[in-house]
């Protein structure tokens, strides 16, 4: 009898205990400053699921969206501390780790097409910027840009048909100095709030518009907020960069880093697609829910493009750009 016990004391021991060199699964936390129906979230979704598949379980990522664990602008800081594993900040939140990720806010790129935009951040130029970004902030970027899309200018009273109507307002920008240099020279006066505290900004009346895009407009629902302008100018061109802690990078193994590179090159170019569509999508949406938007004239645009240019040279000076590497970039783009 006591045999009989001891074996089967033995055998609830072994069930229990996890097999020699079976390790357990590393788990990694993915921030979003953004709520779970936009596009951002969405087409992450995939790309994890893949992970979890193609590791076997090894890789589990958990996402904690709508600012659960850090805000925006301070995921890149998270990263590079190694207090958070994964993140897809927008390349605008690095500036002030990195001067020359606010280079695709500048002047030359205002108004620039799809294929100029990926002709230079998808080639040997988008390979040096990763490389300043990885240096800088102590992380892996695992592949290209995911895109947002066109900034546009958002407001609640009053309608925008010119850059000229908003002399004078009151706008909130995201929290990059080139942006907030370029909505200077429209003559407007800007705020850098958090795009989580927008909604009340925009209900309180502290701010009179803001500039995002169609996409996280229809997200937060801004038209609750009392948004009812909108207009196109096809400004700035916003893009995501899939980041990993490097302190969490080199504890995986070299198979999950490729599975996690190799992943990411699949799913950048489906969720730039997509992006596209659901800019477009958002954008009706916002019609239906008593939005007006308004194109930009060919002549308004230009117009303005000539008056940026004449001050690009002092914001790349005042935000201490490498004069040397933005030349590049605008050759490129030319």
């Amino acid at each position: 009898m006591k045999k009989m016990l001891a074996a089967a004391l033995g055998l609830a021991v072994l069930v229990g205990t996890p097999v020699a060199g079976q390790a357990e699964p590393t788990k990694f936390k993915l921030a979003l400053s953004t709520g779970p129906n936009h596009v951002r979230n969405i087409s992450l979704e995939g790309f994890i699921s893949k992970l979890k598949e193609r590791t076997e379980g090894e890789l589990e990522v958990e996402v904690f969206p709508a600012n659960q664990l850090f805000k925006g602008p301070d995921i890149p800081k998270a990263l590079a501390q190694g207090t958070l594993e994964m993140g897809v900040p927008g390349l605008w939140q690095m500036g002030k780790f990195e001067p020359n990720a606010l280079i695709p806010d500048l002047p030359m790129f205002y108004g620039a097409t799809r294929a100029q935009i990926y002709g230079v951040w998808d080639g040997p130029l988008g390979d040096e910027m990763k490389d300043r970004l990885e240096k800088k902030l102590r992380v892996k970027i695992v592949g290209d840009f995911m895109d947002l899309g066109y900034g546009t200018i958002f407001t609640t009273g009053k309608e925008i048909k010119s850059h000229a109507d908003m002399a004078g307002m009151k706008f909130r920008t995201p929290p990059g100095a080139a942006t907030v240099a370029r909505f200077k020279v429209f003559g407007t006066n800007p705020v850098s709030i958090p795009f989580g505290d927008v909604p009340l900004a925009l209900t309180q009346g502290t701010v009179d518009g803001l500039m995002t895009t169609h996409e996280s407009s229809r997200s937060a629902k801004l038209w609750d907020s009392g948004v009812k302008f909108a207009y196109n100018d096809q400004q700035a061109f916003l893009q995501y960069v899939p980041m990993v802690s490097q302190v969490q990078w080199d504890k995986l193994s070299p198979e999950v880093r490729d599975i996690i590179t190799n992943t990411w090159a699949e799913t950048v170019g489906p969720a730039r697609k997509l992006a596209e569509k659901r800019q477009a999508d958002a954008q009706i949406e916002g019609t239906k829910n008593g939005v007006t938007t308004i194109e930009a004239s060919t002549a308004d645009l230009a117009a303005m493009r000539t008056k940026l240019l004449g001050q690009q040279d002092a914001i790349v000076k005042q935000l201490e750009m490498d004069p040397e590497f933005v030349g590049r970039v605008a050759a490129a783009l030319k």
